[in-house]
């Protein structure tokens, strides 16, 4: 009699991984599946353990450690299902996994490969997302580390690869792919099955809604055959496969570029997917990025007090920045009035160009030297100061402190992004203030993070004293008690 399915579990010891992931696929089983384990040999209490699930599963028994190909191989030659689902004993699924596997694979009929994703324990941030090959040729998990509700992990997707730690493979497919290649070592053997089965026509799909939490490589060990295995992906796939993480990440709008009528091209990169390294950033680089950043929040202040200026003459800007229709002035009177805001805009762009015109000082450069005075009236000689700031040295150049960047790398240089949420940016300030930091310094041109991170400004309200001026807030990390 055959099944919908036949969910495989290729184990070699660790009885009690083993109990664990029984214990969570079991109960949610749909009917007309079944539950095949192969033991590879356990030496330990796999056996007994086993045998306590009695016939709501069935046993393959290899008299010798084959490897990871050969136990999948046996068990789908003892599977009734049509469709096989691959699965690891260092995983635990979550409620219907099973059942997102088989409804993605019935709405997709040319999928003949169905992966699912993988969260790492306790934290609960993605292993896998699917697989993409780097530039490097090598295949990667997609997206390891991102939040598990995050919407590039969360669509679903054709891709060339996904891991073999949980996936369902039709029948046919893996029948005419010849099933996993022993010549693999329990690593990559997954990949390789993908590939090929991808090469005569079949289609590898990511399905976010089959959740699963994995271990990832607890139940079997790869050092000492794990370059084996990249020796033959090598030689077999490496400079045949399409290199397609950049076109995910684009798709996935992580990245994003603009296209001038000259180079250098503008690029955008979600701190979530990179970072630049600090130790590599040449001193032009970040005289660049230092600059970029004035330029930034200069042109945003300018923006804001032109836009004011405007307004006050009821010549305010619509959404096209087509002007408002003007009232001609009534009397005498109202022409004067009309005539003075006038004057008022001219001679606030009048000043617009000779900042620009002396040296570019403009309202960024002021902050920075506003900055520096109110630190030195209410931080003491010789405290080491966090700056909130994008990179900008000038920040840190305070009269007898420390200045130091916030966030910073490990070096001390500027981290290159933002945190990821108000919580991690609490744990990096934590780890700065015990090593060392007595007070972080929030400029008005940052207060934004006080407004986006809310947990951040809640913690810092809740635990430190602070003082505010029109440029900055000071906040006194000394004391955990708020005074």
């Amino acid at each position: 009699m055959s099944a919908v399915a036949s969910v495989i579990v290729p184990v070699h010891d660790r009885a009690a991984l083993t109990r664990r992931c029984l214990e969570a696929v079991l109960p949610g089983l749909p009917a007309g599946c079944e539950a095949i384990v192969v033991d590879d040999a356990s030496g330990d209490d796999t056996p007994r353990v086993l045998s306590d699930f009695g016939e709501a599963i069935r046993t393959v028994r290899l008299s010798r450690n084959a490897g990871f190909a050969n136990a999948c191989n046996a068990g789908a030659e003892a599977a009734r299902g049509e469709a096989l689902v691959f699965l690891n004993n260092d995983t635990e699924p979550r409620s219907g996994w099973l059942q997102a596997l088989l409804g993605y694979a019935e709405s997709h009929p040319a999928a003949a490969v169905v992966g699912a994703k993988l969260l790492y324990p306790k934290t609960e941030a993605v292993q896998h997302a699917g697989v993409v090959f780097g530039q490097d040729g090598y295949p990667h998990n997609l997206y390891a580390g991102f939040p598990p509700e995050h919407p590039a992990v969360s669509r679903p997707r054709r891709l060339q690869a996904v891991t073999g730690a949980c996936f369902l493979v039709r029948r046919q497919a893996f029948e005419e792919a010849g099933g996993f290649d022993t010549g693999f070592a329990n690593s990559l053997e997954d990949v390789d099955l993908c590939l090929r089965i991808g090469e005569a026509g079949g289609e590898v799909h990511y399905c976010p809604a089959a959740e699963v939490v994995h271990l990832e490589s607890a139940s079997r060990g790869r050092e000492s055959r794990f370059e084996q295995s990249v020796d033959l992906y090598r030689r077999r796939w490496r400079e045949r496969v399409r290199r397609d993480d950049l076109a995910v990440y684009a798709e996935d709008r992580l990245i994003e570029l603009e296209y001038p009528a000259s180079y250098p091209i503008p690029l955008s990169v979600s701190p979530l997917l990179a970072t630049l390294r600090s130790g590599e950033r040449e001193p032009e680089t970040e005289r660049l990025l230092e600059l970029y950043a004035r330029q930034v929040s200069d042109l945003l202040q300018e923006v804001v007090r032109l836009t004011a200026a405007l307004a006050e003459t009821g010549m305010e800007s619509g959404p096209a920045l087509e002007p408002a229709p003007q009232v001609a002035p009534s009397s005498a009177a109202e022409h004067r009035d009309f005539l003075a805001s006038v004057s008022r805009v001219e001679e606030e762009i009048h000043r617009l160009q000779l900042d620009f015109q002396v040296g570019g000082r403009l309202g960024y450069r002021k902050l920075v030297e506003r900055v520096r005075e109110e630190v030195s009236r209410g931080t003491p000689a010789g405290a080491t100061v966090l700056v909130v700031s994008r990179g900008d040295r000038e920040l840190l150049r305070l009269e007898e402190r420390e200045g130091r960047h916030f966030p910073a790398g490990a070096d001390g240089g500027y981290l290159g992004h933002h945190p990821r949420d108000g919580e991690e940016a609490i744990a990096w300030l934590e780890a700065s203030r015990g090593d060392g930091a007595q007070y972080l310094v929030v400029p008005s041109s940052s207060y934004w993070w006080l407004n986006h991170y809310t947990e951040f400004a809640e913690h810092l309200g809740d635990r430190y004293a602070k003082t505010e001026s029109d440029c900055c807030a000071i906040y006194r990390l000394a004391s955990h008690a708020r005074v």
